[in-house]
């Protein structure tokens, strides 16, 4: 694909995200703002998490960064977050200090210490059913940590300029990105052998296609089109994608800025009336859209969330889609959070045992299942993912990191994630499966990437891509 110069708007914007990303240096100012501004934000169920973990590390095992690290446990891990905590909210913190651990941090070493711990958690849910005690580690790293974090500065480049994109929506103004979308909607045209039915009002369906969902698995959002067509359904899609990946302000604990991007996007989806809404990702957009949308907004929405997953097993039941069972070795990887923290962990078996006699589980599945290790923003970590975006948005790869310090930070990060994946490719591996069938584009990226890496042959599919190729 051609590089295109980048629109001067783009240019200033990324200008003006830039200048508030700070690597190197240690701006105490800054910090103690965000601990305010974080600590702010805490509500009883975090202040829960805070202070009753017992620190027995009955999550340590669960976590898939701890065979990289035992500092990488996730008890390890959020006690970074506690140490705060304590120094700024309990009398004994402020009197004692340092003897009950109660300290901020205060050089950019402290700080760089959150930040590791905070790029070595995917949010998976993992620590968080292995707790005897109900504790969410990884909700307190990936918020709390990852507030300061950002807030200080120390937020990677990539992802903090595609917040601004999506927030700003200026991928309307990418000439790149917009070209993928106009060429998978063609091909899902010709596909169907007729026009797609945009932008209706009142539909039953409205088929909620974001930008990543084309660029990551073309397939998936072809093979959804042809599914919601041959069903019957009364469905639509937006003529133009209305988010990136919604909300990547989420990503980056961004509390302010992801309640606007869902406001946005709930007020567009509101506009067409749908009964429900489909999303395809089974990544952070689906708990996002289904559970954390109200409270972003403040009211239900007036559609229902589901997954495409959801959507194919209730089509299967009612006999509204048949499909020809082929014999292929396939099974399910679980997105962590669409299977532990969405619970949506029977429909996948319903859909591909319908779809394939060689279906099989996984030995880790459902709520048990192994993270890939790339969720968290961790996936966008990675050198060869900066150098694609870069030439979407047409600029060296190098303006998408803040200098050296963060590209040794990438590269440490690619290494730890070499290691992190390796006990989810041994389990596919044990399954015998030669096709491993997903929903979230960060799986699929890191499964690929994992399979390639320790030898093993398998292709990796979008569920609704596997399910189209076995339509009657």
């Amino acid at each position: 694909m051609s590089q295109e110069p980048p629109a001067s708007e783009l240019q200033k914007l990324i200008e003006q995200v830039k200048a508030s990303i700070d690597w190197e240096g240690f701006d105490k100012e800054r910090v103690e703002k965000a601990i305010r501004e974080t600590l702010a934000s805490l509500d009883p169920v975090k202040l829960h998490y805070l202070e009753n973990c017992v620190g027995c590390a009955a999550c340590a095992p669960a976590c898939p960064y701890y065979p990289v690290s035992e500092k990488y446990g996730p008890v390890e891990k959020a006690e970074l977050a506690r140490h705060i905590y304590r120094k700024e909210a309990t009398i004994l913190g402020k009197l004692f200090g340092p003897l009950l651990n109660a300290r901020k941090p205060k050089s950019a070493k402290d700080l760089d210490e959150i930040v590791e711990a905070l790029y070595r958690c995917t949010n998976c849910g993992a620590c968080y059913v292995s707790c005897p005690f109900g504790i969410d580690s990884g909700a307190i790293i990936r918020s709390m940590l990852g507030s300061i974090a950002t807030k200080s500065g120390r937020v990677p480049t990539l992802i903090a300029i595609f917040e601004v994109v999506e927030r700003e929506r200026l991928f309307l103004k990418m000439p790149a990105l917009m070209q993928i979308w106009s060429d998978v909607m063609k091909k899902a045209e010709q596909a169907i052998g007729k026009p797609l039915p945009y932008d209706k009002k009142g539909a039953e369906y409205f088929l909620l296609v974001n930008l990543s969902d084309v660029m990551f698995y073309p397939d998936g959002v072809i093979g959804a089109i042809k599914i919601l067509d041959r069903a019957g359904l009364d469905w639509t899609l937006p003529s133009k994608p209305l988010a990136f990946r919604p909300p990547i302000a989420a990503v980056i604990a961004l509390s302010k800025q992801t309640k606007e991007t869902l406001t946005m996007l709930d007020s567009d989806i509101s506009s067409y009336n749908p009964k429900n809404v489909v999303v395809l990702d089974g990544g952070f957009v689906y708990p996002w859209m289904r559970f954390e949308l109200p409270k972003a907004l403040g009211r239900r929405p007036s559609y229902r969330v589901l997954h495409i997953v959801e959507l194919l097993a209730k089509l299967i039941r009612e006999g509204r889609l048949k499909l020809k069972p082929s014999d292929d070795k396939v099974t399910w990887h679980d997105p962590c959070q669409l299977a532990r923290r969405g619970g949506v962990t029977e429909e996948p078996n319903l859909v591909l045992s319908a779809a394939s006699k060689g279906f099989r589980k996984l030995p880790h599945h459902g709520a048990e299942s192994y993270c890939c290790g790339g969720g968290g923003g961790i996936g966008c970590m990675n050198l060869q993912m900066i150098e694609e975006m870069a030439k979407l948005v047409g600029m060296p790869p190098e303006y998408l990191l803040k200098g050296e310090k963060e590209k040794r930070f990438v590269e440490k990060t690619m290494e730890a994630w070499s290691i992190a994946v390796k006990r989810k490719i041994d389990d596919i591996r044990r399954s015998g499966a030669k096709i491993v069938v997903t929903a979230c584009p960060v799986c699929m990226h890191s499964i690929a990437g994992g399979a390639q890496l320790y030898g093993l042959n398998i292709e990796v599919k979008h569920i609704a891509a596997y399910v189209a190729e076995r339509l009657e």
